[in-house]
């Protein structure tokens, strides 16, 4: 093969493609290229752009995916494992806790800007008490539902505002 490839032009419409031969590859059997015909179904295109949107996008909308997968989770832990329940119930109350030591003990690492920590802290309680009572009681609890809906979309809102205003 070569060390500088060459570009082959395509005409527009063009079904076969000719690929010239690489320098020092003789007698190497033709190289054969086989491209599809028709066009993609609209159902192909919609999700092509979709995926590319997401991809592109995908650090501002990271809070809402890991709620999507923290809901799947905690399906799966509803019905493998009840007893996480003792486990995250009293966890719930840890961001809170965290928050009030660092306060007491070294308030000059709070910074400038302590609501955003206050806020963070309070989601992340929020959060894992949402995550105790649907291990508890079930995902499909439809207060439990709509509460996770709400904290996501807080959740998101808080993240969009964070990373606009650094």
């Amino acid at each position: 093969m070569a060390r500088r490839p060459r570009s082959v032009q395509v005409p527009p419409g063009a079904t076969t493609v000719r690929i010239p031969t690489q320098r020092g590859a003789k007698g190497a059997p033709p190289v054969f290229v086989v491209v599809s015909e028709t066009r993609p179904t609209l159902s192909a295109r919609i999700a092509r752009t979709v995926g590319g949107w997401a991809w592109r996008h995908r650090t501002s909308w990271a809070p809402t995916a890991y709620a999507a997968l923290a809901y799947v989770l905690t399906a799966v832990v509803h019905l493998t494992a009840p007893w996480m329940v003792y486990v995250l119930a009293p966890a719930a109350t840890l961001p809170l806790l965290a928050l009030w030591w660092v306060r007491v003990k070294s308030p000059e690492r709070i910074g400038g800007r302590p609501g955003r920590l206050l806020t963070a802290a309070v989601l992340a309680t929020l959060a894992t008490g949402w995550t105790a009572a649907t291990v508890h009681y079930g995902p499909l609890t439809v207060p439990l539902a709509w509460l996770w809906v709400g904290l996501t979309v807080a959740v998101q809102v808080f993240w969009l505002v964070v990373r606009r205003s650094k």
